[in-house]
């Protein structure tokens, strides 16, 4: 393992889960990024900023104001002095992420809920965050991870095994929400993370570790946090599917195919919403 800034680890060529995610969802996009490197990578979207501050807030809280600047009220860049105020302000923060009052409200009020929620504080009472973990298994490709936070100790949740737990930052936890959490879960491929991370850390310690948890937290009121621990058997089926996809991406290194979209016909049909029957 290792600790290092998210920026180098993010510069290592070796692959990693979030990599490999992009790659599932169409190869040629995986190909113009990392290996001929035409494609930019997005720029940060507030959703992504804020996520990224409540991060750092709950497992880094030390460095937060190292990494990020609260931008000032009251200044109006449409005139010349407003420009210069807000100019000199961007200077003396170089380099940090610039974020709003309301964002920063936000940040402390999932701080806030993340330490007094019983299970969440327990997993991050004890351990260490942000750590790089880099090896060459049989794939024969370099592949890293880089957990949020892990506990070589374990704690009560886990029994006292070793663990990993993951903070998400989400819009809604209510049940019946447009994507609630356990349904995100496997739409965004989190039971693939789960499955690449875990195999990754038990070879470089020699040792199992299977618990991989879930901490949830809304980004806006009520601001509420859940608990989640990956089954065996979805973690099982996540490691699966990364074996595969790890397969794909070595035929495509090696033929140097990087498919698009399938070139097939495709029917659009009537949706029920719309009267297309049952």
């Amino acid at each position: 393992m290792n600790i290092e800034t998210n920026e180098q680890y993010h510069a290592n060529e070796a692959i990693s889960h979030s990599k490999l995610e992009l790659f599932r969802r169409r190869p040629i996009s995986y190909f113009r990024r990392f290996v001929a490197k035409t494609l930019a990578r997005p720029e940060p979207t507030e959703a992504f900023r804020i996520g990224s501050a409540a991060h750092c807030a709950v497992l880094e809280p030390t460095t937060f104001w190292q990494r990020y600047a609260l931008r000032p009220e009251g200044i109006d860049r449409r005139t010349k002095d407003g420009k210069v105020a807000f100019a000199e302000f961007e200077s003396a923060n170089a380099g940090k992420t610039i974020i709003t009052q309301e964002e920063a409200g936000d940040v402390r009020e999932m701080t806030a809920a993340v330490q007094h929620h019983p299970l969440a504080s327990q997993l991050f009472s004890a351990g260490l965050p942000e750590l790089s973990w880099r090896v060459q298994p049989d794939v024969g490709m370099d592949l890293q991870c880089r957990t949020d936070w892990f506990n070589p100790a374990g704690c009560e949740l886990s029994s006292g095994r070793p663990y990993v737990a993951d903070l998400k930052t989400v819009e809604s936890l209510d049940a019946d929400s447009f994507r609630n959490f356990e349904r995100a879960c496997f739409n965004f491929g989190y039971h693939r993370q789960a499955g690449f991370y875990l195999p990754l850390i038990t070879e470089i310690l020699g040792s199992p570790v299977f618990d991989f948890f879930f901490i949830a937290v809304e980004k806006c009121e009520p601001y509420g946090v859940a608990v989640y621990r990956l089954s065996d058997a979805a973690t099982a089926r996540g490691h699966d599917e990364t074996i595969t996809d790890l397969i794909r991406l070595q035929a495509c290194i090696k033929d140097q195919q990087w498919p698009n979209l399938p070139n097939d016909l495709r029917e659009i049909g009537l949706p029920k919403w719309y009267g297309g029957g049952e």
